[in-house]
């Protein structure tokens, strides 16, 4: 019998190999995060520190595809490291972190299921995850949050993003999930959220200190999405 999560890593792979998801730019919402909590940019080579750390703060992108949150965190100081499913992207990952003078980039970027993430507990001060949850049953991602929280040092940071129901084709608080029958992504899943939704995948784990919901509507075509963006605290164990 094939293992689920071997069905899901096949549908990614050929995600990948229709070149799908090959962003190069980090997202604004990720630059944000890491600009009020963790380390602001005010020139080309200086920074003002908002972490208090005596070491550079660790980054963990989970579901990081090529890695380009991972290039971000190392070009803002910071020891970054990326998991994801798909062997492809992580290849992709590894040569375009090599470009970027990131040292022993085989050893940052793993391959594997993030149920079970392959770091020792509290090794990471901050995790960030890009339209990952909401891409996989709701059931895979809720085993996954007791593991972020464990990889988490005390007090650690979570950005996270997925997709609200407050959409042209539901409403806000559909909580549902659906086969993507379009070619983008096609014959994965979509999980959509409202904030019950939420609550029950982190509220156990961590505290929300930031939950926004943010909408785009097409004004010449017509419709509209939503995704919710949220910063979550590790809580104490």
């Amino acid at each position: 019998m094939i293992d689920a999560m071997e069905i899901k890593k096949k549908e990614w792979e050929e995600s990948y190999n229709r070149n799908e998801n090959f962003v190069f730019f980090p997202h604004e919402e990720v630059i944000r995060f890491v600009a009020k909590y963790v380390r602001k940019r005010i020139g080309l080579n200086a920074f003002q520190e908002v972490l208090a750390l005596n070491r550079a703060p660790r980054l963990l992108d989970l579901g990081c595809g090529i890695g380009r949150h991972v290039i971000f965190g190392h070009e803002m100081g910071l020891e970054s490291y990326g998991i994801d499913l798909s062997d492809k992207a992580l290849q992709f990952a590894m040569e375009w972190a090599g470009e970027k003078g990131m040292a022993h980039p085989d050893q940052r970027f793993r391959q594997g299921d993030i149920r079970s993430l392959p770091w020792e507990d509290g090794f990471f001060d901050l995790v960030v995850s890009h339209g990952v949850l909401d891409s996989m049953p709701f059931s895979v991602a809720r085993e996954s949050i007791p593991e972020v929280h464990r990889i988490l040092a005390e007090g650690g940071l979570f950005y996270c993003d997925v997709i609200s129901g407050d959409n042209v084709a539901h409403s806000r608080e559909f909580r549902g999930e659906e086969v993507v029958q379009g070619r983008h992504e096609q014959g994965t899943i979509q999980s959509y959220f409202n904030f019950g939704k939420l609550n029950d995948l982190f509220g156990q784990f961590f505290d929300f200190l930031e939950v926004v919901l943010v909408r785009r509507e097409d004004v010449r075509k017509g419709g509209y999405g939503s995704r919710y963006h949220m910063v979550l605290q590790k809580k104490k164990t």
